[in-house]
């Protein structure tokens, strides 16, 4: 039954997750060195706001313990103290908490956007 719980979330957090597509914004011909430069700042901003909108899909999922502990640590960039006592969770289990938010993140970026975060011990 722990596995199948397990896949279970793992689909239903895949299913919430939007597809990253490439971003173009025009197959004519680039006309100078200053237009190019201001296309590509654009396509970087594109999909910049892409990336951030798959992570803060990604996050969504996560139960709001697990965004909170995400969020705080390597968003806002607190340190791990900090994150605990505002959770109000002892050190020990802040750290089951943090190693489960960072396990599912992980595994969620690896099925959705291809990435290879996960880490297997033998």
């Amino acid at each position: 039954m722990q596995q199948f719980d397990t896949e279970y979330s793992k689909y239903q957090r895949l299913a919430n997750i939007p597809v990253i597509s490439s971003v173009r914004l025009s197959l004519a011909p680039k006309g100078t060195a200053s237009a190019n430069s201001v296309e590509d700042m654009n396509v970087n901003r594109a999909n910049a706001k892409q990336v951030l909108e798959f992570v803060d899909a990604i996050l969504d999922t996560l139960g709001d313990r697990y965004k909170t502990i995400i969020k705080a640590l390597y968003i806002q960039g607190l340190q791990n103290w900090q994150v605990y006592e505002r959770l109000g969770y002892g050190r020990a289990r802040y750290g089951v908490l943090k190693n489960e938010a960072c396990a599912l993140f992980a595994q969620t970026m690896d099925m959705t956007a291809g990435t290879q975060l996960t880490a297997y011990k033998n």
